[in-house]
C-alpha cells in the first residue's frame, strides 16, 4: 500500500461493535461487505482494541478436514491446549461444543471469510443453529462471521429459510468511505483534486491504496488500472465472478450503461434481455452497491414513479468501464500508453463532472452541512423534460429546500448569470412553488463575480481539501 496504511475512522463501526464485545450477552454478528472494502483491517483493530481476549480466523478454499485441523490448531494456541494441539477436531459440531465448554470466561470468535468454511460443509450454519439454541446463547461468547460475498452472507443470516435467522444478534454491512473519509487517505490541497480521484477510485481502501500521491492522477491509471496484469485491471471482473452466477449477462448492463443507456428500454433494447430477467439482474446489482435506479427528487412515490433512469454508481466499476472494458483488446496488446492518449486523457474531466454529483451532495451531510438551514430529509437531482437541478435537498415537509448548481469547468464562472438561471429554474418546478429556497453555487474554478451570502452561497472546489472531516 503506498498511501498511509493506517487505521482510520469507521468510527460508528467500532462503536457497534465494541458495545457488543463488552456487553454481558452473547451475541452472535454479521460483518459483510463487498471485497476489499476493508473488512479484515475492521476486524484486527476491533480485536486488537478488545476488552477481552479474540480469536481471529481466517477461513480458506479448502476442505472441511483441513479447515478444521487450520483452526483447531488456532484455538489450540488460543487457549494453551496441548491435547486439542495434537487432536484436531474431526467437525463443526464439535468446534461449537468445545467453545461452548469454554464460555464461562467471556472470549471472541472472529470467522473471516465464513463462506469459504461454508463452502467446505455446507451444514455449517445448521450446525451453528444447533448448538446456538441448545448452549451458546446462555454463555458469554462472542462470535462475529465475517464474509466478502454479499449474497451468500445474505442467504447464511439474513434471509427467511437460513438456519441463522433470527439467532443472529446484529449484523453490519460495511460501505466504502465516502469523500469526507476519504480526505483522511488521499493527501491532496484542494477539493479538485480529492473528488478528481474519488470519482475514480471511489471509497474503497484497497483500490485508494494501489494510487500513489507522489504521481500524477493520469500515471496512476496507467500503472494502477490499463496496465495489463496490474493490481486492478482485473478487479471488476473478479467482483462479479464473485458474487453473481453469470457474469456476462451483469458484464452486458453495466457496459449499456456505462455506453449512455439509462432508461429501462434502452438497457433492454442493448442488451437484448426480456424486462422480467432485466429486472431481476437490475436488483441484484442495486443490492450489490454498483447499479440505482433513481428518480426525480420530488416524487413523493419513487417506487412508481416513471422516470426512473438507471446508472452506476459505484464509482471503480463506472471508470473501468468506462476506460478499460471498451479497450480491452488494444490493453491485452499492450496499448496501455496509447489508451491513456487517445481515450482516457481527452475524456477524463467529462467523465468527472457526470459521476462527481452526487459525491458533491454527500459533502452536504458533512463539510457543508452548515449552508442547508434545515434538517435534510431527502436529497438528489430533478429533472423534466424542459430543465434539470444538479442536486436538490428538501425538508421532510417538503416546505424548504437547498438547490445546487454544479460546475466543472477549468475556468471560473459568473456567479450572478449562474445565479439567475438557478432561481429560474426553480420557480417553474410545480412541486417547489410554495418552498422557501436556498441557493447554493459550486465551480470547479472559482467565480469571476462575488454576491452577497444572503442571496446565494458559493464555494470553490479550489478551496483547502485539508480537515475534510469533523
Amino acid at each position: 500500500m503506498l498511501l498511509k496504511d493506517n487505521f482510520v475512522n469507521r468510527k460508528s463501526e467500532l462503536g457497534f461493535f465494541r458495545k457488543a464485545l463488552d456487553g454481558k450477552a452473547a451475541e452472535l454478528i454479521l460483518l459483510y461487505g463487498r471485497r476489499r472494502v476493508g473488512k479484515t483491517t475492521l476486524l484486527r483493530e476491533i480485536a486488537e482494541t478488545a476488552k477481552i481476549p479474540v480469536l481471529y480466523h481466517v477461513a480458506a478454499q479448502t476442505t472441511r478436514t483441513a479447515e478444521l485441523e487450520r483452526l483447531s490448531a488456532a484455538m489450540a494456541e488460543f487457549f494453551q491446549d496441548n491435547l486439542l494441539r495434537s487432536q484436531p477436531l474431526r467437525s463443526w459440531e464439535s468446534v461449537w461444543i468445545y467453545l461452548g465448554q469454554k464460555a464461562g470466561t467471556p472470549f471472541g470468535l472472529m470467522l473471516d471469510e465464513f463462506p469459504y468454511a461454508v463452502e467446505g460443509d455446507p451444514a455449517l450454519p445448521s450446525l451453528l443453529q444447533n448448538e446456538w439454541d441448545r448452549h451458546l446463547r446462555k454463555t458469554s461468547i462472542k462470535i462475529i462471521l465475517c464474509g466478502s460475498s454479499i449474497s451468500m452472507m445474505e442467504r447464511i443470516g439474513l434471509a427467511e429459510s437460513s438456519p441463522l435467522y433470527g439467532r443472529r444478534t446484529g449484523q453490519w454491512r460495511l460501505t466504502p468511505f465516502g469523500p469526507e473519509e476519504f480526505g483522511l487517505l488521499w493527501p491532496v490541497d484542494n477539493l479538485v483534486d480529492l473528488l478528481t480521484a474519488y470519482s475514480i477510485t471511489g471509497g474503497n481502501p484497497h483500490y485508494i491504496g494501489c494510487f500513489d500521491p507522489r504521481v500524477s492522477i493520469l500515471k496512476n491509471i496507467h500503472d494502477q488500472i490499463l496496465a495489463k496484469g496490474s493490481m486492478l485491471y482485473e478487479e471488476v471482473p473478479f467482483l462479479l465472478r464473485e458474487e453473481v452466477r453469470d457474469p456476462r449477462v451483469y458484464q452486458a448492463i453495466l457496459a449499456a450503461a456505462a455506453g449512455g443507456a439509462r432508461k429501462f428500454s434502452e438497457l433492454s433494447g442493448k442488451t437484448g434481455l426480456a424486462k422480467a430477467h432485466l429486472t431481476r439482474y437490475l436488483a441484484i446489482l442495486s443490492d450489490l452497491g454498483i447499479m440505482e435506479r433513481e428518480v426525480p427528487v420530488t416524487e413523493i412515490r419513487p417506487e412508481k414513479s416513471r422516470k426512473g433512469l438507471y446508472r452506476i454508481i459505484d464509482p471503480f466499476v463506472a471508470f473501468w468501464y468506462r476506460f478499460v472494458f471498451p479497450h480491452r483488446d488494444r490493453l491485452e496488446l499492450g496499448e496501455t500508453a496509447a489508451v491513456l492518449r487517445d481515450e482516457v486523457r481527452p475524456d477524463l474531466e467529462t467523465y468527472v463532472s457526470r459521476v462527481v454529483e452526487p459525491h458533491l451532495g454527500a459533502l452536504f451531510r458533512g463539510r457543508w452541512r452548515h449552508l442547508v438551514p434545515f434538517p435534510p430529509a431527502f436529497a438528489g437531482r430533478y429533472w423534466d423534460a424542459k430543465r434539470e437541478i444538479d442536486w436538490l435537498i428538501l425538508d421532510r415537509e417538503r416546505k424548504r429546500a437547498a438547490a445546487v448548481e454544479v460546475k466543472w469547468t477549468a475556468s471560473p464562472v459568473s456567479a450572478r448569470r449562474l445565479a439567475k438561471g438557478l432561481k429560474a429554474k426553480i420557480a417553474e418546478v410545480e412541486e417547489l412553488k410554495d418552498a422557501e429556497t436556498t441557493f447554493i453555487l459550486i465551480s470547479r474554478a472559482g467565480f469571476r463575480d462575488a454576491i452577497p451570502d444572503e442571496v446565494c452561497s458559493l464555494i470553490s472546489l479550489r478551496e483547502k481539501a485539508a480537515g475534510i472531516t469533523d
